[in-house]
């Protein structure tokens, strides 16, 4: 029998949270950015990252937005949260808790501010998606289709 031990029963010890955005331009299309980090290298992914302590989600998608996409571009946070994701990826098996919410495209100039973590943004339909995604977010995308908010579940097992 494994029985877990009371340091794995500890609240929120080793879980991270994110918050990604599902940017939408005025034809529907979501942007996505390929991954160069080790956490999904070579898939299509929604800009994002992790929340910092005493920050709300809406000031952590403001600010990922600008670090990855730059200051030119004006993306509103919309108060629509579009799927709960749970992972954990490799290489380093973090767990997370990913929020993920609508963002609206309304203009200005994407720059690639990242060029270490991400190769090129590019604007893509929803029935024409780029594979391979990262983390379930094909399925995120095909749930906000359905008008269904998921949790979407993506455990990788060490072997």
């Amino acid at each position: 029998m494994n029985r877990k031990t009371d340091l794995d029963l500890k609240e929120g010890i080793g879980i991270k949270t994110a918050v990604d955005i599902v940017v939408f331009n005025n034809k529907g299309q979501v942007l996505l950015g390929e991954r160069l980090a080790l956490a999904g290298k070579n898939c299509w992914g929604f800009p994002g990252g992790h929340q910092k302590t005493g920050e709300q989600i809406r000031e952590t998608a403001k600010r990922e937005i600008r670090e990855e996409l730059g200051d030119k571009v004006k993306i509103e946070i919309t108060d629509e949260i579009i799927a709960i994701r749970e992972n954990n990826i490799p290489p380093d098996f973090i767990p997370h808790i990913t929020i993920i919410v609508k963002g609206i495209y309304k203009g200005g100039k994407i720059q690639l501010n990242e060029p270490k973590r991400c190769l090129s943004w590019r604007w893509f339909d929803l029935n024409k998606l780029p594979s391979p995604m990262f983390s379930g977010e094909e399925e995120v995308l095909l749930n906000y289709q359905k008008k269904r908010v998921k949790i979407v579940s993506d455990w990788w097992k060490k072997n």
